[in-house]
C-alpha cells in the first residue's frame, strides 16, 4: 500500500537534501516538496515496502506517515 510521508534529515545535511532525496526516489518513491531550509521532504511510497521505515536511508533522521487533517466537519469537497 502507498504512503505519503514526511522525512526528516540529519542535523548538518541540508545541503545533500538533495542527494537524499534521490536516493529515496531510487526506492521507488515519488517527491512531492522538498524543504532545504527545514531539512523536510514530503513524498509517496512505493508500496511495495512493509513499513516506513525500510525507507529510512543514510542521512535521514525520522520518518512517519503524513496524515491529512481535516477540520471537523470537513466533509472532503
Amino acid at each position: 500500500m502507498k504512503r505519503n510521508f514526511i522525512a526528516s534529515i540529519e542535523p548538518g545535511l541540508e545541503s545533500e537534501i538533495e542527494r537524499i532525496a534521490k536516493g529515496l526516489q531510487e526506492k521507488g518513491c515519488t517527491i512531492h516538496r522538498i524543504l532545504k531550509l527545514s531539512g523536510v521532504i514530503s513524498g509517496c511510497s512505493s508500496g511495495k515496502e512493509k513499513n516506513l521505515q525500510e525507507l529510512k536511508i543514510n542521512g535521514i533522521r525520522h520518518i512517519e506517515e503524513d496524515r491529512q487533517v481535516r477540520a471537523l466537519g470537513a466533509d472532503g469537497d
